[in-house]
């Protein structure tokens, strides 16, 4: 992104100070993108398509047309903003294990940020049991209101990648691996389109839009919008009619 498009961006997610390399900056960064800009696959369920990768598309979907996108788009775009503003940026290619249906695939893209302190996982497109604030890159844990995390960086079993887990019910469970090889646009060019289109993804089978909020987050997947409050309790509703899904989309969603 250039110096114009920047500005654009950050007014788009609400940023209003001067930015900075540093921690602090990323943080808020990533606090206001996820709570500003949803993830959304209303383009691969609703419209049928495959999303463009390419910056200028994105950049348009998400700062002109105030829509959101799903990981590749988010990341992608992300990427682009911290090189614009000046951080040390790697793209790199993610191995989702949450899940048991994932099968273990590499179905995900997030960044690497090189801060003075060391290397961070960055992550603005997973939405739900990811992180979302930067992670040091090191053995340890990371704890933030959304969870907490575990970093193993040689770790047994997973063919020398770096494994994150997130504690659930008492216990760490594997959240995702990857190695910090950099990964290439083309790469995420195949997986887009294998994710947008295979009868196997279930981004192609039903709604999914999440957003994060100050006190907790709301999602609505299939008809199901579920709202979770500061306090961890959850709200659910079924949607009962194409109006309804309508207006949450707008109200929650901003779509």
């Amino acid at each position: 992104m250039n110096t114009l498009e920047c500005k654009a961006y950050l007014e788009r997610i609400g940023y209003q100070e001067e930015p900075h390399t540093d921690k602090d900056c990323l943080e808020k960064l990533m606090e206001l993108q996820l709570q500003s800009v949803p993830f959304e696959n209303l383009e691969v369920f609703k419209e049928k398509r495959v999303p463009s990768l390419k910056t200028e598309d994105i950049f348009h979907k998400i700062v002109h047309q105030e829509r959101g996108g799903y990981c590749f788009e988010l990341n992608k775009i992300f990427y682009e903003l911290l090189k614009g503003l000046g951080f040390d940026v790697t793209p790199l290619a993610i191995r989702m294990l949450w899940s048991p249906d994932d099968f273990r695939r590499i179905l995900h893209r997030a960044t690497m940020v090189v801060l003075e302190d060391g290397p961070y996982y960055c992550d603005v497109g997973y939405g739900g049991p990811g992180p979302r604030y930067p992670v040091k890159l090191e053995d340890g844990l990371h704890t933030e209101k959304n969870g907490t995390f575990r970093v193993t960086m040689e770790p047994q079993g997973t063919n020398g990648e770096i494994l994150m887990e997130r504690k659930r019910d008492g216990e760490y469970r594997p959240l995702m691996s990857f190695t910090l090889h950099p990964a290439q646009d083309v790469d995420f060019e195949v997986l887009n389109y294998y994710c947008s289109t295979s009868p196997d993804m279930w981004l192609t089978q039903k709604t999914a839009v999440s957003i994060s909020t100050p006190t907790g987050s709301v999602a609505l997947t299939g008809d199901t919008l579920t709202i979770q409050k500061e306090d961890g309790s959850i709200e659910s509703h079924v949607c009962d009619s194409p109006e309804t899904e309508k207006t949450w989309l707008k109200t929650y969603f901003g779509l």
